[in-house]
């Protein structure tokens, strides 16, 4: 289930980020990393549904049970990028009251972008 809405909420930001609507790509592709990894999550713990205290937006978090964090240590580039991500991914990034200028939306979506696409290629 969560792989599916990430994908499909990855596709509404590109979609978005044509449309110069930058607050809304932006939280949408974040939101596509944040399904990705409660994805992984239950896929590595073999179940359908997320247990309640994993229902958070706490990338490093998620990242952990997921199982995937050791990984991302390894590569050094990525750790960086989600680092920053994971961060950042707080109220204000989320829930912008003004939509950021658009060379900073089109970083963060590129990292953003850049950060999912790794998750996907995990082996989990």
């Amino acid at each position: 289930m969560f792989k599916e809405v990430a994908h499909l909420r990855l596709e509404d930001a590109a979609v978005l980020l044509e449309q110069k609507r930058y607050a809304g790509a932006v939280y949408l592709a974040g939101y596509a990393v944040e399904c990705l990894l409660k994805w992984a999550v239950t896929n590595a713990r073999q179940c359908v549904y997320l247990p309640a205290d994993l229902e958070i937006h706490d990338l490093d978090r998620l990242l952990v049970e997921a199982g995937l964090r050791s990984t991302l240590m390894r590569k050094h580039e990525m750790h960086a990028v989600f680092s920053a991500l994971a961060t950042s991914w707080g109220p204000e990034l989320r829930y912008f009251a003004k939509a950021p200028l658009a060379d900073r939306a089109m970083r963060l979506y590129q990292q953003i972008v850049e950060v999912y696409d790794w998750i996907a290629e995990q082996e989990i």
